[in-house]
């Protein structure tokens, strides 16, 4: 009997939910739940839905059927209005929802009947029917008689596929367009660079590019699933992917730096204008066409600038680059979109959208200066075009909101901007700290909510490619922002973290922000484990001026740029037998770290397991999550390994010798693996015929993955020099 009482708590606990788990306004009984949260449920009288009683879809009152999910795709075609009949229905009336993208989804008595006023809402009313007949299967029970009320709260929701360190294979990016469709996700900025094989300038493309036929192909792909993609063409910084070829010399603004054009340079434009062209028939029937026009930097020095810049100022050269490519793309019937720092810094505000040691007095002070400059500075800004007002982590900063209200007063177009990955190896950063300096989803759902209280257009959320982690890593941002750009006051985000696992994997309960944190700790210690100070990555920072990091670029490239050569004293330095125990107290903050993210990783490898075995679908996200803490333990292993070496007592020594061999074996074969786990979705190497583009991003410093190991690589061949000198 007591046995029986138990079970039959376990039963309703599945069933209606837990105590904790409260019911958010717009949802379901648990276990449903639908990504992004829809606006309005309301339960109604009469027989829900059980999985596979729907059988047939009625489209008499539409035009075309729309792409439909796994289940749906298989219901025949019918008229008859007998139960277990989706009906889709275009109601120009319809007095809900006004919204487009809207929709009025009512399931009772075994029917389903889905309406909106475009065609997009039927769209997204058969992606939330498809979330909610996933959970009747999963899940093994019915879908309540209900009526799901439906519109998003911005009307523009994009994210940003950065291809400029690595390609994806093209079937990834199908998949991807599949997976940002079900979670309404409307809109994708692609940013080329060189992976897009340009026609009117060849040069520029990558060998291994995406020709403009395969992606117009994708873009009327994504087009027949709502979602629009628009380029992304780096125009008068951020140019080292066009400057880097000898051919295009004479149009650097200074002759040994690749990173800017020169603004007053005609063949400048014939380039760029090449480009757009090229891009915009690779994207065809797309609105935007992103111009970049952040961080340019050094103009105004070459002999045709310095004459305007010295009579006008270096912002006229900008203004003169920035009205020249916007009125041709307008021309070409695009809306162009620049990021909006270079007014704002020219106005001095630019500190108060990012800065959280301005306080709001402070902040004010320097808009009641600026606000002036910017109103005669904008007097010379393209009017047609959108401002992206760009924030990755403190999207409530006082500036950040003034920048905001002040395009709106002003009648500018403007969206917001925030990241699914900003500057974070192997795995985006995530933190809930509640400090001033929180990144990751608390920032995009702080940000997104912002822009909805402030009447924003739009939003995109960034995946910036600079360390390159593998793009499945920033699936949990993603879908994030289609949360808050959609329903912005839903869920908390550890409620949403529930969603994503139940959505993506079919997994009901498990902490995932506990295990990711224990995950990006990691990935942290990694990044600065052999360093002496500071991180792998501050090493091409520090040499932002040039190439990069650099000990394998040819030695001629070495001598003509006057590059650092000798890069030994980088790494932390090894055990003196000598004076045992000596390094151990130099390094003792260092293995004490060590020990806990060994510790940590007993428990994640567990969890992640675990993760995989329970998923129901996209299980591949398990094994690049296994294959990356693998590899990321591998340094808090060989540092313990060293440890045991720091000792005068031989036998001591020799067994941590053959504790540093096996660690260095076990991190050759998880970088094996780790590299046959990439390779199933990216291109790890470029071609032998592929011109190199180095600068002081760190991914950008060889030619194939073995970019991130380079100081596993001096690492490794110092042991192996002090291991000779020992024996």
């Amino acid at each position: 009997m007591k046995n029986l009482k138990i079970h039959f708590l376990l039963f309703a606990v599945i069933f209606f939910g837990s105590a904790c788990d409260k019911k958010l306004p717009g949802s379901l009984s648990y276990p449903f739940r639908i990504i992004p949260q829809p606006q309005k449920v309301e339960l109604l009288r009469g027989k829900g839905l059980d999985f596979g009683k729907l059988t047939a879809v009625d489209i008499s009152n539409i035009k075309n059927r729309p792409v439909m999910g796994e289940i749906l795709s298989n219901l025949t075609i019918t008229n008859n209005k007998a139960n277990g009949v989706l009906s889709l229905i275009i109601d120009p009336e319809l007095g809900e929802t006004k919204d487009p993208e809207g929709y009025v989804l009512t399931i009772q008595n075994g029917n389903v009947e889905i309406k909106s006023i475009g065609e997009a809402g039927i769209f997204y009313g058969c992606q939330t029917l498809e979330q909610l007949l996933e959970d009747a299967r999963d899940f093994n029970t019915t879908i309540p008689a209900c009526r799901i009320t439906d519109y998003p709260a911005l009307r523009y929701r994009a994210v940003h596929f950065d291809v400029k360190h690595h390609l994806d294979h093209m079937n990834y990016y199908y998949q991807s367009i599949d997976r940002l469709a079900r979670y309404k996700i409307n809109a994708v900025i692609f940013e080329f660079e060189d992976k897009l094989g340009y026609i009117r300038q060849p040069l520029i493309g990558a060998p291994q590019a995406i020709t403009i036929d395969e992606m117009a192909d994708l873009t009327e792909y994504a087009s027949e699933r709502n979602i629009e993609i628009s380029p992304l063409v780096q125009g008068l910084g951020h140019a080292t992917f066009i400057l880097k070829h000898e051919h295009y010399a004479q149009l650097r603004e200074i002759p040994e730096k690749r990173w800017v054009f020169c603004p007053v340079e005609e063949g400048t434009y014939q380039v760029l204008f090449d480009m757009y062209k090229d891009a915009m028939d690779a994207t065809p029937g797309s609105k935007y066409l992103h111009i970049g026009g952040d961080e340019i930097g050094d103009i105004g020095l070459c002999p045709r600038c310095k004459p305007v810049a010295d009579e006008e100022g270096v912002m006229s050269l900008n203004l003169y680059w920035l009205n020249r490519v916007c009125d041709y793309i307008v021309e070409n019937g695009r809306i162009p979109i620049f990021w909006d720092d270079m007014p704002l810094k020219q106005a001095g505000v630019y500190r108060t959208t990012y800065d959280p040691k301005v306080n709001a007095e402070q902040a004010a002070e320097a808009w009641e200066e600026g606000e002036p400059k910017l109103e005669l500075l904008i007097q010379d800004f393209p009017k047609k075009c959108v401002y992206m007002r760009w924030n990755y982590e403190l999207g409530r900063l006082p500036g950040n909101i003034k920048a905001l209200e002040w395009y709106k007063e002003n009648g500018l177009p403007v969206m917001v901007s925030t990241a699914a990955q900003t500057g974070a190896l192997l795995f985006p950063k995530d933190e809930r700290t509640g400090s001033m300096t929180d990144g990751g989803l608390i920032a995009i759902q702080s940000f997104l909510q912002l822009a909805v209280e402030k009447d924003i257009d739009g939003m995109l959320c960034t995946a910036w490619d600079d360390l390159s982690p593998h793009f499945e890593t920033y699936w949990r941002g993603f879908i994030a922002a289609a949360e808050y750009s959609w329903s912005p006051e839903s869920r908390s985000l550890e409620e949403f973290d529930e969603a994503f696992l139940q959505k993506e994997f079919a997994i009901l309960k498990q902490d995932y922000a506990k295990m990711y944190n224990m995950l990006t700790e990691a990935a942290a210690f990694w990044d600065g484990a052999f360093m002496r100070k500071g991180s792998r990555t501050d090493i091409g920072n520090a040499l932002v001026n040039l190439p990069g990091l650099a000990h394998w670029v040819p030695e001629a490239e070495k001598e003509k740029q006057m590059i650092k050569t000798d890069f030994s004293d980088i790494v932390i330095e090894l055990p003196d037998h000598k004076n045992p125990g000596k390094w151990t107290k130099q390094y003792q903050d260092r293995l004490t770290i060590a020990e806990k993210i060994l510790n940590d990783y007993q428990k994640t490898s567990k969890i992640i397991d675990t993760l995989y075995n329970e998923s129901a679908r996209n299980r591949f996200h398990w094994e690049m999550y296994k294959s990356l803490n693998d590899f990321q333990i591998t340094a808090p292993r060989l540092l313990l390994a060293l440890k045991q070496c720091d000792t005068a007592d031989e036998n001591l020594f020799n067994e941590g010798e053959r504790n540093v061999n096996a660690a260095i074996e076990e991190f050759n074969a998880s970088w094996e693996n780790l590299k046959s786990v990439y390779s199933a979705t990216r291109y790890i190497s470029y071609p032998d015929n592929y011109v190199a583009d180095r600068y002081f991003h760190f991914a950008s410093q060889r030619e194939d993955l073995t970019w991130m190991i380079q100081v596993e690589e001096l690492m490794h061949k110092r042991i192996q020099e002090w291991m000779s000198e020992i024996n």
